[in-house]
Order: C-alpha cells, then sequence, then structure tokens
C-alpha cells in the first residue's frame, strides 16, 4: 500500500510537473509568439522607413545629377524615387499605430514640399533659367537638409525600436530555455521541439532581412548589382586609386522593337539573356550591372589602359550582337557603348563621360565610342542648346518660321503623275545653319518634345496642302508621326481639329508612322488609327519590313497605304533576296488593299524593276530631292519626265 501510494503521489507530482511544464511552456510559447510578431512589425516598419530615407537621398542625388545633364532619363529617375518615397510614406499613414501615421504623414508632407520645390528648381534648370542656384540655395537646398534631418532621426528611432524588440525576444526565449531546464527528461524533448521552432522562424527571419538588402542592392529581373549598389562599386574604386578605373555604359539597340512587337515578357528575356552575355566577357573582378531599361554599365577596376579597355567592349557589342531567341523568334539586338576612364573628380563625372559617348556611339548606329573631351564636351553643350531652342520656338508658335518642312514627290508608277508628297522636317537656326532630322530629331525624342514637335509640323503641313490647292492644285501631303504622338490621348481630336483649322479636305492628308511605332501599345494605338481613318485621313506604314508585326497585326492595321523601306529596294535583280521581299511586300500590300510606296528609288534600273513587279508609287533621289516648297511644283514635273523618260 505504502508503495502503491508512493508511486501514485510520484505520478500525480509528475502530472503536476508535466502540467505545471506544459503550463509554462504555453505561455513562454504565446510570449515569444507576441514577441515575434512585434519584432516582424517593428522590422517591416524599419524597412519602409529606411526605404523612404534612402529614396530622399537619392532625389537628391539625381536632381543634382539632372543640374549637369537635363534629360528626359534623369529627370524620369528623379520621379521614380520619389513616388517611390511617397509610397512608402503613404503606406505608413495608413498604420493602426497611431505614432507611425503621424511620423509618416509629417515626412509625407515635408517630402511633398521639397518635391514641388525640387520640380521647381528643374523647370527651371530645363528653361535655362540663370535664376536656378539662387533658388536652390535659398529655398531648395534648406527644404531636403531640414527633410533629409527629420527622416533621418524617425528612421534611426524606429530601427532601435526594432532591435528592442529583437533583443525582447531574445530574452523571452533564454527565459523559457531556464524554465524548460528545471523539468525532466519528457520536458526537455518539448523544449527542444519548441525551441527548434522558435529557432527557425527567427533563422528565417534573420535571412528574410538579409534578402531584403540583397533586393534593395540588385535589379529583380536580372540579379545583377543595380544603380546604388554599383555607384558605391565605382566610388570604393575610384578610393583605392592605382590603375585607371573604366566605366562603360550600355544601351541596347532595337529593344524597343522587341518589346513593342514579341512583348514585354521577351523584353525580359533578352534583359536576362543581355545580363548573362556581359557578365561573362566581364568576369571578376569587374561588376556587371543594370542601371533600368534597356540600361547596363560595366566597371573594371583596374586596365592597363585605352586598348585593353576597348577590346574589351568591342567583345562586348560582339556579344550583343548575336541573335537572341526569344518566345521561338530571333531577336536582333545591338549594342552601344560608351567607355570612359579615369583619373576624373568624381563617380558622377565619370558616369557622364561614359554616358556622352553612349549616346555618340548610338548616333552613330551602335558599337564602341570612347568619351573625347574635345569632341563630347561641345556636343553635349550643343545638344543643350538645340533643346532649349526647340522648347521655346514649340511654346512660342515658331513665329519666324525657322521649322520648315521640305517635300519629297511620289511618283504613280502607272502613269508618271505626282499626286502625293512626304514632308519632310527641317531646322533653319539661326546659328547652326540647316540642321537635319538626323540631329532634330534626337534632341526632342530625349527631351520630351516629340509630340508637341509632331503636331506643330502637322498644322504647318496642312496649311501647306490648303494654300496648293486653293491655287488649284490638289495633292495629298504625307506626315510623319512619333510613336509618342500616336500614344497621346487627344493625337485623334488634334488631327481632325488641325485640317479644320487650315480648310484642308482629310482626304488630303495622309500620316505615316512606322511599323514598330504602330504595334507598340497596339490596342490603344488601333482604336486610334480607326477613329482617324473613320475621318477620313489617311494611314501609311511606314519602314514596313524593318520591324517585327506580324500578318495577324498587320491585317488589323487601318491603313491605306504601305511603304517599303529604302534598306529592300538597294538590288532589285531578279532572285535576289530583296527582289523577293519586295515583290513579296507588294502582293501582300494589295491583297490587303493598301497602295504600295517604295522608298530609296536612286537608279533607272531599279525604278523599271519596281514598275515590272507592280508597285504603285516610287519616291527617292532619282526621282527628286527633298525641296522648299516654292520648288516643290518644278521638281514634281522634273520627277514625271524621269519616269516618263524610263518607261519609253
Amino acid at each position: 500500500m505504502r508503495g502503491r501510494g508512493r508511486s501514485l503521489l510520484t505520478t500525480v507530482s509528475l502530472a503536476v510537473v508535466l502540467l505545471a511544464l506544459a503550463g509554462y511552456v504555453l505561455q513562454g510559447t504565446i510570449s515569444t509568439t507576441r514577441a515575434t510578431r512585434q519584432q516582424s512589425a517593428a522590422l517591416v516598419v524599419d524597412e519602409k522607413f529606411t526605404e523612404a530615407r534612402i529614396a530622399v537621398a537619392m532625389q537628391e542625388v539625381n536632381l543634382r545629377h539632372y543640374q549637369v545633364e537635363p534629360s528626359v532619363a534623369v529627370r524620369s529617375r528623379f520621379v521614380q524615387v520619389a513616388d517611390s518615397a511617397e509610397r512608402n510614406l503613404t503606406e505608413l499613414g495608413r498604420s493602426a499605430d497611431e505614432r507611425i501615421r503621424q511620423d509618416a504623414r509629417s515626412l509625407l508632407t515635408g517630402q511633398v514640399a521639397y518635391r514641388l520645390l525640387a520640380e521647381q528648381l528643374i523647370d527651371k534648370v530645363a528653361g535655362s533659367d540663370p535664376d536656378y542656384m539662387q533658388f536652390d540655395r535659398l529655398q531648395l537646398t534648406p527644404a531636403y537638409y531640414s527633410l533629409q534631418n527629420d527622416v533621418d532621426a524617425i528612421a534611426r528611432s524606429y530601427h532601435e525600436y526594432a532591435q528592442q524588440q529583437v533583443t525582447m525576444l531574445r530574452n523571452t526565449q533564454g527565459r523559457l530555455l531556464v524554465g524548460t531546464a528545471i523539468g525532466f527528461g519528457a520536458g526537455l524533448t518539448l523544449v527542444a521541439m519548441i525551441m527548434r521552432m522558435i529557432l527557425g522562424y527567427q533563422r528565417r527571419l534573420v535571412e528574410r532581412a538579409a534578402d531584403s538588402r540583397y533586393q534593395a542592392l540588385h535589379d529583380a529581373l536580372t540579379g545583377l548589382p543595380n544603380r546604388t549598389l554599383f555607384q558605391q562599386n565605382l566610388q570604393e574604386a575610384l578610393d583605392r586609386a592605382g590603375d585607371p578605373v573604366t566605366l562603360m555604359v550600355i544601351d541596347l539597340d532595337g529593344f524597343k522593337a522587341v518589346n513593342d512587337t514579341i512583348g514585354h515578357h521577351a523584353g525580359d528575356q533578352v534583359l536576362i539573356e543581355a545580363g548573362r552575355r556581359l557578365a561573362g566577357q566581364v568576369g571578376a573582378p569587374g561588376v556587371v550591372a543594370r542601371l533600368g531599361g534597356d540600361e547596363f554599365a560595366v566597371l573594371i577596376p583596374s586596365v592597363t589602359g585605352l586598348p585593353e579597355a576597348v577590346g574589351l567592349a568591342d567583345r562586348l557589342v560582339a556579344e550583343l550582337n548575336r541573335d537572341f531567341r526569344v518566345e521561338g523568334q530571333l531577336a536582333a539586338v545591338g549594342g552601344s557603348v560608351g567607355v570612359a576612364l579615369s583619373p576624373v573628380d568624381s563617380a558622377d563625372e565619370l558616369f557622364r563621360h561614359a554616358d556622352t559617348a553612349m549616346y555618340r556611339a548610338k548616333r552613330r548606329g551602335g558599337g564602341v565610342a570612347v568619351y573625347d573631351p574635345g569632341t563630347d564636351v561641345n556636343e553635349q553643350d550643343d545638344r543643350m542648346r538645340l533643346f532649349a531652342d526647340l522648347r521655346v520656338l514649340l511654346e512660342t508658335g515658331d513665329p519666324d518660321g525657322q521649322l520648315q518642312l521640305w517635300y519629297q514627290p511620289q511618283v504613280r508608277l502607272s502613269d508618271g503623275q505626282v499626286t502625293a508628297v512626304e514632308a519632310l522636317v527641317r531646322w533653319q537656326h539661326p546659328t547652326h545653319g540647316l540642321v537635319m532630322p538626323a540631329t532634330l530629331l534626337p534632341v526632342a525624342e530625349r527631351g520630351g518634345l516629340e509630340t508637341a514637335l509632331t503636331y506643330h509640323l502637322l498644322a504647318v503641313a496642312a496649311r501647306q496642302a490648303a494654300a496648293w490647292r486653293a491655287t488649284g492644285w490638289s495633292c495629298r501631303v504625307s506626315v510623319n508621326v512619333s510613336p509618342g504622338a500616336l500614344g497621346d490621348d487627344r493625337f485623334a481630336e488634334t488631327v481632325q481639329a488641325t485640317i479644320v483649322a487650315a480648310g484642308l479636305p482629310a482626304e488630303l492628308l495622309c500620316l505615316e508612322l512606322t511599323e514598330t511605332g504602330i504595334m507598340a501599345d497596339s490596342g490603344s494605338a488601333l482604336r486610334t488609327l480607326r477613329r482617324i481613318s473613320e475621318s477620313g485621313v489617311a494611314v501609311s506604314v511606314d519602314d514596313f519590313g524593318t520591324g517585327f508585326s506580324s500578318l495577324l497585326q498587320l491585317r488589323d492595321v487601318p491603313a491605306d497605304e504601305l511603304k517599303i523601306d529604302r534598306t529592300f529596294v538597294r538590288n532589285l535583280a531578279e532572285g535576289t533576296p530583296d527582289a523577293i521581299m519586295v515583290r513579296s511586300a507588294t502582293d501582300l500590300g494589295h491583297n490587303l488593299g493598301l497602295q504600295v510606296v517604295a522608298e530609296g528609288v536612286e537608279d533607272l534600273a531599279t525604278l523599271t524593276r519596281l514598275r515590272e513587279i507592280g508597285c504603285d508609287f516610287a519616291q527617292g533621289y532619282l526621282l527628286s530631292h527633298p525641296v522648299p516648297p516654292d520648288d516643290l511644283r518644278a521638281a514634281c514635273r522634273r520627277a514625271e519626265a524621269v519616269l516618263s523618260g524610263a518607261i519609253v
């Protein structure tokens, strides 16, 4: 009985101990879970305030960059980081915690005020306002440092709070470990299981924090370092001194066509593969980064000299020139590489040098360009002056008529008559002389003026066509339209208002849009083109054959005309690929009910061959160069005479 009693007592005691241990473990688990949840929430808040702080700092970086190089790309980067800062602060402003809401809203107010001042400064810089430096010193800089101090203090306080939560979690875990150690073997097993679960969760939190830092410094698509990490690496390389540091800025040529025609998913695959190819060629200790969009950068911390740097750049271009296979199709993408070497005063200056050289390479059609102070500084200044002058012209309506349209006849091959002309822009600049489209259009596109320029030239062409009609000569005028204008919500209404204001019948205006421009955002573009076509204005698909459009896409375009690019009109000897391409395009256009125009006709043999193939119209230097409006009637008569002589 006594033994049974001790056994019962032991059992009861064991049960009591187990129950007490279970209660203790349960209480400890609840406390740990609560502390873990608080820690997780604190880390999230800390992360968002930290991201806001970084975004605020990057605003200033991009703003200073814009003062040096006022471009649409830099302004776009400023807008992106400003939006990021405001988005994080707005999310924090919806927190359930009153203190977090108040801090976030206070910072958001300061951020909005700073951004307004920054955008005013951007406008002053873009407008070449001489007072922008005083405005910066007296208003913008104080606002930035006030905002920076506030966001630093608030972010630091929440970081400290997050660390306190980590400490509290560890203390709770320690108490739980001591309590369970007092128990017996079965309790230790339970404690071990609980600790394993807790430590696993904590490890995941640490890994998540490390992953967040990795994501903050790497491009999510390619996995390459992003601009922030790349700039850190560049500054560290410059600080170490020694051999020259090489920086390359790389822009993909033809990437937009891939995005517009095959799709953004295919574009992403091209970016991933381009990053892989670049990294494979560079290797350690070089660094390859994606700066954004289709722009990459390469850092070589130490080179023996310029020949070594150029040799690597040539290999990178060769890698990018190899066809990319995406979505079962071949995509032709190239690369423009700008190369710059230290020593320089700062990392930003080296970036500007490489970026300027890259744009020179791009204007030459791709390849490698090395920064040349004697060339690039003047070109950069010229671009900035041309941009400022062009913006003033478009804002004031070009009262002196500097923006001119010259016209090139299009001869109908069936009877040799000129019934249409193409309008081509020229800028009679007071100091630079006659500026051609190859210089003018990139300035307009980079400065965001392409839509305003298109609208201005549409009005000039409509008034000129109406003036010819008033003299008894009716001729359809084709005007090139930028893809940006086609994406404008007001495009169709603006075209209609332009021809009404000029008193021009709709059938005497034709809008020329490139194949890739029509296919970009095809749903919206096609709806706009249908509205234009229904109004009676003709639509021409320009540069046909150079894009990636499918027959299905082309079938849906409400076009009246197909223009075969000059690339395919060079060699029309029987059986050549060009002849096959032109004949196929002509048959395709006719089967779709379209008239077909061949561009770039420069010899009689080509003209005769086009007529045999069945092409409807031809234009090119053989028939006439583009001429001013006053010389057009004579140029048309000469073009008609050339064709008459060719078919006799």
